[in-house]
């Protein structure tokens, strides 16, 4: 048996409900329960999987605020190469500067050297 299938996000959950963006919780809820009485899981599985992705973004003020966020300012597109890869690994640079960006880390130079001290005998031969 296969493991269950993600549903496919759609890119805005609002048009799936068939509410405009300034709808309340209320009616994102009503245009919810209305749809999954229209397309039963029982009988769209398809359908019902993006009806209920989309009420998931938008039954909380915080995900529903981070959609808006979204369509907003949608993320870039990725370049389209073929046969390129992408580097998804950690290099230890990059953890140094998000320890600094962060405050995690300090990374000053200046602590670790000190001013040379130059030694004059006083002995005269």
């Amino acid at each position: 048996m296969l493991p269950p299938q993600k549903p496919a996000v759609s890119a805005n959950p609002y048009t799936v409900l068939g509410v405009d963006r300034k709808a309340g919780m209320g009616d994102i809820k009503r245009a919810y329960f209305k749809l999954v009485r229209d397309f039963p899981p029982e009988d769209e599985p398809e359908k019902f999987q993006k009806i209920r992705a989309a009420y998931e973004q938008l039954k909380s003020p915080e995900s529903r605020a981070a959609v808006d966020m979204f369509l907003l300012q949608p993320p870039p597109e990725m370049p389209d190469v073929p046969n390129s890869r992408y580097d998804l690994t950690v290099h230890p640079e990059d953890l140094v500067r998000l320890a600094v960006e962060y405050k995690l880390a300090e990374l000053d130079l200046t602590r670790d050297f000190r001013e040379p001290k130059i030694m004059v005998s006083s002995k005269t031969e």
